[in-house]
């Protein structure tokens, strides 16, 4: 959480027009038709049994603090996609397809999450909030899913434990290990930040991104050019 997202929650309820932009996502994305509120625990999520001792509840993430962590990055959002992984009902997918990524994609697990996340987007093309090229949510398993070899910015929100956490990185590793523009990890409540930190190929940014967010990066070739040229 954020003091100005606390503030703007406070203005919100005393009707008070001052700081709605930092809202947090549950309250601003409601009032957009779109339904990602709630807690969903992982025993009553519709997902295969080998999975389950590794998931995590479903809760959705605070659109102010993703905002202020990916603007932070500097980047030309049209030259990458957006990944989700453990995307839920899609609240950070609705965040990211503001900004004019290729793709914004969710993965998610559960069955029930993933249509939820369907009809939101449907509900997002009906009123034309959405800047990305593409956005989707797929039904899949986190490292089942294969990435274009092209620049990627990931999201995760302490989604699973780190034995699925491992596989997804030697999954990106793989699918990306031919990319020149550097890789960005967005993990939000890094509960498992140590299988970053011992990865050969990820380093922890330097700068603090505040609250409870770590940002990795796996720079690129063109970068390590750069610095041994």
């Amino acid at each position: 959480m954020t003091f100005l997202g606390l503030a703007a929650n406070f203005c919100a309820r005393a009707k008070i027009p001052l700081l709605q932009e930092y809202r947090f996502n549950k309250q601003n994305l409601r009032e957009s038709g779109l339904d990602t509120d709630g807690i969903v625990e992982t025993a009553m999520m519709d997902i295969p049994d080998e999975f389950r001792a590794s998931a995590c509840r479903y809760e959705a993430a605070s659109d102010y603090e993703f905002r202020h962590v990916l603007e932070r990055l500097h980047i030309d959002y049209s030259a990458y996609h957006f990944v989700d992984y453990g995307s839920g009902k899609g609240a950070i997918l609705a965040s990211a397809a503001r900004y004019p990524f290729k793709s914004v994609t969710g993965i998610e697990i559960s069955g029930a999450l993933h249509q939820t996340a369907m009809q939101n987007i449907a509900e997002m093309k009906r009123r034309d909030m959405i800047r990305a090229s593409l956005l989707t949510s797929v039904h899949s398993d986190a490292a089942s899913y294969s990435l274009p070899a092209e620049p990627h910015v990931i999201y995760v929100y302490n989604s699973f434990g780190p034995e699925v956490l491992q596989k997804v990185l030697d999954r990106i590793s793989e699918d990306l290990r031919d990319m020149e523009e550097p890789v960005y990890f967005l993990y939000n409540n890094p509960m498992h930040h140590n299988v970053l930190e011992k990865s050969p190929e990820f380093q922890r940014m330097s700068k603090s991104f505040g609250g409870k967010w770590l940002v990795f990066i796996r720079p690129g070739y063109s970068d390590e050019i750069r610095k041994t040229g």
